[in-house]
């Protein structure tokens, strides 16, 4: 891994959102998400489900869980938060996440206890962008 490239670079899918009761801090959503990318140079897929609250501010908060499957058959459970101020002028929302990695794999025992944070967009039809970087 270069200097330059990032612990983990991923693209996504949001592939299902459920309403939840909504609370006094605003609406509340169950989001699933479907990922693959890289955890260091290593190829992945990931499915998330997280919560999110769209708080009557208009800021936007969430956390979840999410298995991280390597090409290579490592499996990595991740716990992870973010967030965004509000949407952006063209829909998209830009979270600032926090995610937590632990592994019973030998080859990535090195990350377990380990954080990354990093930049998760989302655009208006669902796509997803991330990039992480190690803290």
């Amino acid at each position: 891994m270069s200097d330059n490239q990032p612990f983990r670079d991923e693209t996504g899918q949001v592939t299902g959102i459920r309403v939840l009761p909504a609370t006094a801090e605003g609406a509340n959503y169950e989001i699933a998400l479907s990922t693959e990318g890289t955890i260091e140079t290593t190829k992945y897929s990931a499915l998330w489900s997280y919560s999110q609250v769209q708080r009557n501010d208009g800021s936007i908060y969430g956390s979840g869980d999410g298995v991280l499957t390597t090409e290579c058959g490592e499996v990595f459970h991740l716990k992870g938060s973010g967030s965004a101020p509000g949407k952006e002028a063209d829909g998209s929302v830009i979270f600032k996440v926090i995610n937590h990695h632990h592994t019973a794999s030998a080859k990535f025992e090195h990350l377990n206890g380990v954080a990354a944070a990093g930049v998760y967009k989302v655009s208006p039809d669902g796509q997803t962008t991330a990039q992480f970087d190690l803290i």
